[in-house]
């Protein structure tokens, strides 16, 4: 793969999450056809992508469970050493594209690293854990701050990327617990990182309302066991709780009308829409000539 070209990359462990992002890739097929794909796993995974000359694999031996929990923060961080490209697009497995993932990628002309903001919009209403959520509030002094979904990533190779990504890491590893977006949050802060914020509806569990990717946040479970677990269910509480809307989109606005001086007779002149002007001066003659007639 070139290292001027652009990808995306998948992470997969288990036959759900294989079967999620088969889904995932068709629905990106569907704007770009020869895309370059990478998706990462395990044994499993391995079998199943073996052979197939439109997907790359990359088999990566650290187990990123614990019990029943998918610790992504052990292999998210890795990403960024494993992409091949100078652009690159990291998406959650059950995820299917509603829009051309290239507006983000074009994004990557002025930023250095692309990420949305969460559907539960601030730190304060972080579905992490409590101390991890309370230290970084304390730490930042005010828990009111944007907070961000790491299943849409777009990055760029450079520098500070690569040192974001080991910042990640680093935070990641300070409470190692499920949730690896409040560590990235920390993350992007202590980075030299020039990152962009785009809205939740860019990462949207919402699909009519979506404007890069429809995510499904664990409501058809992408994960290796058959456990829907605390943070679908904590998404779910926090919406209900703070009765979170969706924002309506933004509809296409007309366009000015331009208004112009019509002579219509000698002293006489009147405003109209510039595309009427030749209409409304017809309709003058038409009015004179009738009135010669009387």
């Amino acid at each position: 793969m070139s290292e001027t070209s652009q990808g995306v990359i998948y992470m997969t462990w288990g036959q759900k999450a294989i079967d999620h992002a088969n889904t995932s890739i068709m629905s990106l097929r569907q704007f770009d056809e020869t895309m370059p794909v990478m998706v990462v796993g395990d044994a499993e995974a391995e079998e199943q992508y073996r052979g197939r000359p439109d997907i790359a694999f990359v088999r990566i031996e650290i187990d990123p469970f614990e019990g029943a929990r998918f610790m992504a923060g052990r292999i998210k961080p890795l990403l960024y050493g494993l992409s091949p490209w100078k652009r690159t697009l990291y998406v959650d497995a059950d995820t299917e594209f509603e829009y051309d993932p290239r507006v983000g990628f074009g994004l990557l002309d002025k930023w250095d690293f692309v990420v949305a903001e969460t559907q539960t919009r601030s730190l304060n209403d972080s579905i992490a854990g409590p101390a991890e959520t309370r230290w970084t509030a304390a730490w930042l002094g005010t828990p009111w701050l944007l907070y961000h979904n790491s299943g849409v990533l777009f990055w760029r190779k450079c520098g500070a990327v690569a040192h974001l990504f080991e910042l990640w890491s680093d935070e990641w590893q300070r409470w190692q617990d499920w949730d690896e977006q409040v560590a990235l949050l920390r993350a992007l802060l202590r980075s030299d990182c020039l990152y962009l914020t785009v809205p939740y509806t860019w990462n949207c569990l919402y699909s009519q309302h979506s404007t890069l990717v429809h995510h499904r946040f664990g409501t058809r479970v992408a994960r290796k066991f058959d456990d829907r677990g605390a943070s679908r269910k904590r998404i779910d509480k926090i919406l209900e709780q703070k009765k979170v809307r969706v924002r309506p989109q933004p509809q296409p606005q007309p366009e000015p009308r331009k208004l112009v001086d019509v002579w219509v007779a000698p002293g006489h002149r009147v405003r109209c829409i510039e595309k009427n002007a030749e209409e409304v001066k017809r309709r003058w003659r038409d009015r004179a000539q009738q009135a010669k007639k009387r």
